[in-house]
C-alpha cells in the first residue's frame, strides 16, 4: 500500500523544496493571524457549518485518505483548522511528507496549520527544517523516531524551535521499539534551558505518567483503573508553561477516561494548557475506515460531557492551540 502517493515528487526533494519556495513567493503566503481571521471564507463549506475547534493532531494519509477526505473529515466533526503533522520517515507504520502537507496547504490555506518534520539523524536535517520554515510550516511534528529522548540531535531541533518561537509535538513511547524514550528521566531538561519553543506531549508514555503508578512499558503502554495523584504531567504542566498535553488518539483517551473524577480535577488544574486533538484516521467522522469510531466526537463527546463552563471548553477545542502554535502565554500574566 502506498501510504504517501499524494504529491510524491519525481525529481529530488532539494529541487523540490527549491520549486515550492519559488511558487510560495510568486503565491505569497498569508500570515497565520489572517488565516485565523478569514476563517469564514472557506470554499468547502459554508462557515456556519463550523464551530472553532482546532485539532492539534492531524494526518493526511492514514488507511490511504486523500487531502480532500481529510478535509472531509475535518467538516464532519466540526474542526474549522488543523494541525496537520506529516511522519517523513514512517517509522510509526504511517508515511507522509512534509511536502504533502504543503501541498495541502496551498489546496486549504484557510483549514490546515502546516508542520513538518524531518529525519533528525540526517545531517541536513537543521537545512530542512530552515526550508519548511521558509516556505510557510508553523511547527515541527510529530517527532517520531527510534532514539532517546537525550539525543543531542533531537535537542539541536528543540533548540532551532526555541529560536524560531515555534512548537513542537513529540510521540513519547517507552519500552521496546519505542521513541524519544525517557520521558521521565529527560524531558524537564529541555523546559528548564527552553523556555521559548512550547513543547507539546503526545502518546502512550506521556499518557501513562497522567498516575503516579507508571506500569513497565513493556508490560502495557495502556494501564487501567484509577489514577495514583502526583504524577509527572501534573508536577510539569504546574512548573512549566511552555508545556503542552496533546489529548488525541486512544492514548489521550485512555488516559483522561479511566478514572473521570480524577481527570475533571486534572483539566481544572490545567485547563490552559490542554489541548482537543483527535489523530483520527477514519474519513467521514463516523468511523469509515477505522472499526466505526472517530477520536474526534469520541474525545469532543467525552469533554462536553465533564466540562460544563463554556470558557474552559474554548481553551480545550481552540484557544490553547493558538496559544501553543503562536506562544502566546498558557497562563494569566
Amino acid at each position: 500500500m502506498n501510504r504517501d502517493r499524494l504529491m510524491e515528487p519525481h525529481h529530488s526533494r532539494r529541487a523540490f523544496l527549491k520549486d515550492l519556495s519559488i511558487t510560495s513567493c510568486a503565491f505569497g503566503l498569508s500570515s497565520l493571524s489572517s488565516i485565523w481571521a478569514d476563517e469564514q471564507s472557506s470554499t468547502s463549506v459554508d462557515g456556519d457549518e463550523l464551530n472553532s475547534t482546532v485539532d492539534c493532531h492531524l494526518h493526511i494519509n492514514h488507511f490511504d485518505r486523500t487531502i480532500e477526505q481529510t478535509i472531509q473529515h475535518m467538516d464532519a466533526t466540526g474542526t474549522a483548522k488543523a494541525f496537520v503533522l506529516p511522519l517523513e520517515t514512517g517509522e510509526g507504520g504511517v508515511l507522509l511528507r512534509s511536502e504533502t502537507v504543503l501541498h495541502a496547504y496551498h489546496l486549504y490555506p484557510e483549514r490546515i496549520i502546516p508542520f513538518c518534520q524531518t529525519d533528525i539523524r540526517s545531517p541536513d536535517c537543521i537545512e530542512r527544517l530552515s526550508a519548511y520554515r521558509q516556505l510557510g510550516c508553523k511547527g515541527i511534528g510529530e517527532q517520531k523516531e527510534h532514539v532517546p529522548l537525550n539525543d543531542k540531535r533531537l535537542e539541536a531541533v528543540i533548540e532551532f524551535c526555541d529560536e524560531h518561537n515555534w512548537p513542537i509535538t513529540i510521540h513519547f513511547q517507552d519500552g521496546a521499539g519505542g521513541f524519544n524514550q525517557g520521558m521521565a528521566d529527560h524531558l524537564e531538561y529541555y523546559l528548564k534551558k527552553y523556555q521559548t519553543v512550547r513543547i507539546i506531549g503526545h502518546a502512550q508514555t506521556w499518557w501513562a505518567n497522567i498516575s503516579a503508578d507508571v506500569p513497565d512499558p513493556d508490560k502495557t503502554l495502556y494501564p487501567k483503573g484509577p489514577v495514583v495523584p502526583g504524577g509527572l504531567l501534573d508536577q510539569l504542566l504546574g512548573e512549566y508553561p511552555n508545556l503542552y498535553a496533546d489529548m488525541s488518539a486512544g492514548s489521550g483517551f485512555n488516559a483522561l477516561s479511566r478514572d473521570q473524577d480524577f481527570t475533571a480535577g486534572f483539566i481544572e488544574r490545567n485547563s490552559k494548557q490542554l489541548l482537543f486533538g483527535s489523530d483520527c484516521p477514519c474519513y467521514d467522522g463516523k468511523g469509515q475506515a477505522f472499526k466505526g469510531m472517530c477520536y474526534s466526537t469520541q474525545l469532543q463527546g467525552f469533554l462536553k460531557s465533564l466540562v460544563s463552563d463554556d470558557s474552559v471548553l474554548s481553551d480545550l477545542f481552540s484557544q490553547n492551540a493558538l496559544r501553543a502554535l503562536e506562544g502566546r502565554p498558557s497562563r494569566d500574566q
